[in-house]
């Protein structure tokens, strides 16, 4: 693996290990976050249903958009990398239902899958990610 500070592991993992999401200090990215259930817990639910829940709450805006990640925090939480001006909530969301639509599909697809454990076990985020191009997530790195 290698290491770079503008990279942070993601909640989600292919068969190489963890996809890298910008780290929380990256200009110019904010963080989508939807909290779920505390009834949920890991290998309670697939992938799938996740992502389907956290892409019903973006739609109705039921986020918390910040300047950083709360997923491997303890937070019960999926946050997502939006490229864009936190104040601009309607682009910000918009990218955000864009962004998980692609990841339920590449979940569906069998190219990735959740770190459930991350989303709701961890309390501290884990720095081992990859840095390949085909783990850079969809649109991440191209201005909107």
């Amino acid at each position: 693996m290698t290491s770079d500070s503008s990279l942070q592991a993601s909640v989600f993992m292919n068969g190489r290990g963890r996809i890298a999401d910008p780290h929380d200090d990256v200009p110019d990215f904010c963080w989508v976050t939807v909290h779920l259930p505390e009834s949920m817990s890991c290998d309670r639910q697939s992938d799938e249903e996740i992502m389907n829940l956290i892409l019903c709450k973006i739609q109705i805006g039921n986020v918390i958009i910040g300047d950083s990640a709360l997923h491997s925090l303890g937070f019960y939480c999926l946050s997502l990398p939006v490229k864009g001006n936190p104040g601009n909530t309607g682009e910000v969301l918009s990218y955000a239902e864009t962004l998980t639509e692609w990841w339920l599909k590449q979940i569906r697809l069998g190219r990735v899958c959740l770190d459930q454990y991350s989303i709701f076990q961890a309390t501290t985020r884990s720095l081992e990610h990859t840095n390949s191009l085909e783990d850079v997530p969809h649109r991440w790195g191209l201005s909107r």
